[in-house]
């Protein structure tokens, strides 16, 4: 059983690793490439912890040292609503705290996270993130019909944040961009890392200026000073010249990095 991987292609873009403990996922998202998978199919409404997934991670951490991040997760929340249910994450969580394990999780259930704010105490080195497309509810329960509300992901970042814990948000998909730049101007104060990509798998965005857009992301995370990432699919449309950690995959944002911040305020526009 595979526990802990390498991701590759655009996955890579988001972490040197990752853990899936979950087979499928309830929020149901519109855009999400996990419906598209055959193997994931008819487990979006219940899903259930992939089997053995606790005795096989502590198995494989015994035998493997890991000294990068670990993202939770690529093919299912790791706070699904299910999660309450079967409490999977926590459990895995304390093993990889127990072998100090660096972790970053991504995840759109909102409130339920705040459950393991002592665990994430723990860590030596952990990330808590949100997915945020979009803040007009309306179109959120539209996109996300069973995620959590982005008010409640943005006010549980904050929440975290206040308990001294490290905050990132992924900018992807991008449904539409003046939400998004709206988001980011809301969160700046309370998130330490972003990642910004545009819309994929999805038929949406066509007449998207994905370079004006990227420009004005860019632009704006240089200014406040923020560590992010630019992924590849964006950075081509950019017409800005960025570092290369801002755009390497080997040098990934959501590790640790020095931040820009010699950049003057008539950059933004």
């Amino acid at each position: 059983m595979i526990t802990i991987y390498k991701p590759k292609g655009k996955a890579r873009e988001y972490s040197p690793y990752a853990l899936n403990i979950y087979k499928g996922c309830d929020h149901d998202c519109k855009y999400c490439y996990v419906n598209k998978m055959t193997y994931y199919k008819n487990d979006n409404e219940n899903p259930v912890p992939r089997e053995n997934i606790i005795p096989e991670l502590e198995k494989y951490l015994k035998k493997n040292r890991i000294n990068k991040q670990v993202l939770l997760c690529f093919t299912g929340d790791p706070y699904c609503k299910k999660d309450i249910e079967y409490n999977k994450t926590r459990e895995a969580l304390k093993i990889l705290n127990y072998y100090n394990v660096p972790v970053a999780i991504l995840t759109k259930g909102g409130e339920r996270i705040l459950r393991d704010v002592d665990i994430f105490k723990k860590f030596n080195n952990i990330k808590i993130g949100a997915t945020l497309t979009l803040i007009n509810k309306k179109q959120s329960m539209y996109y996300e019909p069973r995620a959590a509300l982005p008010e409640d992901r943005i006010e549980t970042l904050y929440k975290i944040h206040n308990e001294g814990i490290r905050t990132w948000v992924s900018f992807e998909p991008v449904i539409d961009p003046l939400q998004t730049i709206k988001i980011l101007d809301m969160t700046n104060n309370f998130i330490d890392e972003y990642q910004v990509g545009k819309m994929n798998y999805y038929n949406i965005g066509e007449n998207i200026n994905w370079g004006r857009f990227g420009d004005i992301m860019a632009k704006k995370l240089l200014y406040i000073g923020k560590d992010f990432y630019i992924k590849k699919d964006l950075y081509k449309y950019m017409s800005i010249s960025l570092e290369n950690k801002y755009i390497n995959q080997d040098n990934l944002a959501l590790e640790n990095q020095e931040t820009y911040n010699e950049v003057s305020q008539d950059v933004l526009f």
